[in-house]
């Protein structure tokens, strides 16, 4: 009883997955690099600090990922590393969404974490949107995002500091061309 309850299931499951295969769309995805140039602003807040400090900071930008077309756009995930001022900025794009409005323009919106490069780092959210003309050449497109890295945070190991972490606020924009492969 055992053994044809066993091969019925297994039976079962051969046959869901030829089905699956068979009615399955073409599945790709798209390879792509992208580099170009920041320009950010980090305000920290340091615990032992009075007040906020600004700096502004402009770098090169370079990122590498994958999307896959839907209907309307595409989506995917991507790692990114700029130079911001000599520290880097690592970020992992979870959820990289592109909405095509038509052949050549498209929108884009992006969340997931970022890390700031600092003698202790800085985690936090990082989300954003811009605009894509794609097909500058075949497989290029020129890209222009607003990002936002929201209270990226890390410890404070100052005994005297009135909280235990320090906080930083990125906003920037990153103009850069995207080469598919």
């Amino acid at each position: 009883m055992k053994s044809s309850l066993g091969l019925r299931t297994y039976t079962t499951g051969i046959a869901a997955a030829i089905v699956a295969a068979g009615l399955a769309r073409e599945a790709g995805a798209e390879l792509f690099v992208d580099f170009g140039v920041n320009d950010s602003s980090v305000e920290a807040d340091i615990a032992t600090q009075p007040v906020s400090i600004t700096t502004d900071s402009s770098g090169l930008h370079f990122g590498v990922g994958l999307r896959r077309e839907l209907t309307h756009g595409s989506i995917g995930a991507r790692i990114e590393l700029d130079d911001l001022d000599g520290e880097s900025l690592l970020a992992v794009r979870a959820l990289d969404y592109r909405r095509h409005l038509s052949q050549r323009f498209a929108l884009t919106a992006f969340a997931g974490a970022a890390r700031l490069d600092l003698d202790t780092p800085a985690y936090g959210y990082y989300l954003g949107g811009g605009v894509q003309l794609k097909d500058l050449w075949p497989r290029w497109s020129l890209s222009v995002d607003l990002r936002l890295g929201d209270k990226l945070a890390r410890d404070n190991f100052d005994p005297q500091a009135p909280r235990p972490d320090d906080f930083y606020d990125l906003k920037g924009v990153t103009i850069y061309l995207s080469r598919g492969f």
